[in-house]
């Protein structure tokens, strides 16, 4: 039992400060912002960690660059993923609400019709 908290303390511990340049990018974009509301600063926040932890292990798996330099990467990213969010949200929800036309459009093409006569 004591293996096992201390393993489950090692992994939450790196699991933290893996989360700490993101969470330290968003805090600062927070500071330039004014007038948000606590529950828009929590969703900053965690829309910064949350693309940062994605783009920072995209890097990583295409580049294979230096932990600490990927880790720079998470915190610029997290900085900037807030701005960025309702675009992406907005262009997202424009092409998913097309998709159903266009999906039954191409359905339909592909049955086979008869010619009038």
């Amino acid at each position: 039992m004591k293996d096992l908290l201390h393993d489950f303390g090692t992994w939450l511990m790196a699991f933290v400060i893996s989360l700490v340049p993101a969470g330290l990018g968003s805090v600062v974009s927070l500071l330039v912002e004014t007038g948000l509301t606590w529950g828009q600063r929590i969703a900053q926040v965690w829309v910064g960690i949350v693309v940062s932890y994605f783009v920072t292990n995209a890097a990583n798996a295409m580049f294979g660059m230096h932990p600490f330099v990927s880790q720079a990467i998470g915190f610029l990213v997290a900085m900037v993923a807030f701005k960025g969010a309702p675009g992406f949200i907005a262009g997202c929800s424009a092409v998913l609400a097309e998709l159903p036309g266009k999906l039954s459009e191409r359905l339909l093409a592909l049955i086979p019709r008869k010619d009038p006569k």
